[in-house]
């Protein structure tokens, strides 16, 4: 019998084998929230998250469209009949010894900070105007802040809840697929959320033996997560570590990055886990060194005009070694374009691959983006025939 279900196709397509009709996974979880929130407030919801049934967001009018308007996020999913996307971001609860961890919001700006013993470490975040956040101060702004990094990693601990992940597993059933998120590689960590590209990139120069001392003493912390993943109920775990050749260059991603995610990977695929990462940015420097990463899956790849590599590239880059989600490039359903557009874009897309791709929005659909196209380009996957 064939499968019938979003996720059993979804999992069939990682066995090796080739769903009819292809596979069409759009994440909406942006465009939704903006649509829901009021004007001027913050998204509750981030992105590739699970926005629930019977929440008061979905009383919000906003400027959702009227054809919509009595629709929830799910709705969506069940009456167009389309895989839903969904991260299990919030699967461990963080537990802090010796260390005071504060969260305070001023108007636009959210202030984060950490007190201990050795010292005190500060973030900030600013409300952008479509009512998301973005980082404007990272915490380790030296050496010295390093060392207090170190001491708060070696003070947290993380428990799994691993009841939170089935919850939302239960909650799509069998509409879609869930994975377990490890938020990015001890490099990606230093990069994108403690030191920030330029701070990093200097003291790798000036002081090596400091950056690379704490590599190693992140990256024990981190396999210690991979082995609390392993354990999770989801058969996928994502590594987000959002690489982009543009901070972390190809000699930095194969020198910093890979013999990381090797390690991982080997817990992970003994474990029996789909092990896939969050690959949304510039990746053409990448590709020859893709088959050493061990990934299963690549998630989040959006081809030109965005990023800076075609889909022809990417299919032939991870040929008979990988899946991907790949998508037609999001910045084409704010433009306008005629259908046509589109739709000829995904054919392309799903003809590169030739099955071993799960179509979407490259890679989630913005807040100005046309639903109407997105709903058209999953009645053209629907009928897709190579």
């Amino acid at each position: 019998m064939q499968p019938t279900t979003n996720r059993q196709r979804f999992f069939q397509l990682l066995s090796g084998q080739t769903p009819r009709p292809a596979l069409f996974f759009p994440d909406l979880t942006d465009w939704y929230s903006a649509m829901r929130t009021p004007e001027g407030q913050a998204r509750m919801y981030g992105a590739g998250g699970m926005i629930p049934d019977g929440i008061p967001l979905h009383n919000e009018p906003g400027t959702m469209p009227a054809e919509f308007r009595d629709w929830t996020f799910l709705d969506f999913y069940r009456r167009f009949g389309w895989g839903l996307p969904l991260h299990g971001y919030y699967w461990y609860q963080t537990i802090y010894d010796g260390v005071e961890m504060t969260d305070v919001r001023q108007g636009d700006v959210r202030t984060t900070t950490w007190n201990c013993s050795a010292g005190t470490l500060v973030e900030k975040h600013m409300l952008a105007g479509d009512g998301s956040w973005g980082l404007t101060e990272h915490r380790v702004k030296d050496l010295a802040d390093l060392r207090i990094m170190r001491y708060i990693v070696e003070h947290t601990q993380y428990k799994p809840r691993y009841d939170r992940l089935q919850t939302l597993m239960d909650q799509i059933g069998q509409s879609g697929a869930c994975d377990t998120v490890l938020q990015r590689s001890p490099f990606g960590k230093l990069v994108h959320m403690y030191m920030g590209f330029e701070n990093v990139i200097y003291n790798l120069a000036d002081s090596p033996g400091e950056i690379l001392d704490f590599l190693a003493f992140q990256e024990h912390y981190d396999l210690k997560m991979a082995q609390l993943a392993a354990a999770a109920p989801a058969r996928v775990v994502i590594m987000s570590d959002h690489a982009d050749e543009n901070l972390i260059s190809p000699r930095y991603y194969e020198k910093y990055c890979i013999p990381f995610y090797q390690k991982m990977n080997a817990i992970l695929h003994n474990a029996g886990k789909l092990v896939s990462t969050h690959l949304d940015g510039n990746i053409h420097g990448y590709m020859p060194l893709l088959k050493d990463t061990g990934f299963d899956i690549l998630d989040g790849c959006t081809p030109a005009p965005m990023m800076n590599y075609e889909v022809e590239e990417l299919a032939k880059a991870t040929k008979d070694k990988m899946y991907c989600w790949c998508g037609v490039p999001a910045t084409l359903f704010c433009q306008n374009l005629p259908d046509k557009e589109i739709l000829d874009f995904g054919r392309r897309i799903l003809d590169a691959f030739d099955g071993r791709v799960i179509l979407n929005v490259g890679d989630i659909l913005p807040t100005n983006g046309d639903i109407q196209q997105v709903i058209r380009l999953g009645e053209m996957v629907a009928q897709y025939a190579k």
